[in-house]
């Protein structure tokens, strides 16, 4: 079957891959995650910019990890999700019970990967530079 045939065959129930990926982090992480992830980033620009010897290095260690120490969290807050539904269940739990929490656990860490990308390119870029510049003197 062409590609182009299977797209047009999706019901008016399917979402898009962007609303799945809404729908699956949930409120609290859809707001925390860019939270996250913009004071990372804007701390730390500060931190290369105006941080001096290893404790500015030790800090962009802490700061940059953040985003994903948030994503870590909802990525085991989605197994637990996914045990409780199997221990409520009893006997064998329908899938789409299942779906809710086992998407959680795979998004959320995802999300929170990419979000910390910008952090983790600040950091990297602000070291190459204060490498390359010469020692004043």
């Amino acid at each position: 079957m062409p590609d182009d045939m299977l797209l047009s065959q999706a019901g008016p129930d399917q979402q898009s891959a962007a609303m799945w990926i809404l729908s699956s982090l949930g409120w609290i992480y859809l707001i925390l995650l860019p939270l996250a992830a913009l004071a990372a980033f804007l701390l730390s620009l500060l931190i290369v910019i105006r941080g001096r010897g290893p404790l500015a290095a030790a800090a962009l260690l802490l700061v940059v990890l953040a985003p994903m120490l948030i994503g870590l969290f909802a990525g085991i807050q989605g197994i637990v999700n996914v045990y409780r539904v199997i221990a409520v269940a009893g006997g064998q739990p329908l899938r789409f019970s299942l779906a809710s929490g086992v998407s959680t656990a795979l998004v959320a860490p995802l999300v929170a990967m990419l979000l910390s990308v910008p952090a983790y390119a600040t950091a990297a870029l602000g070291a190459l530079v204060r490498c390359l510049k010469a020692p004043a003197e």
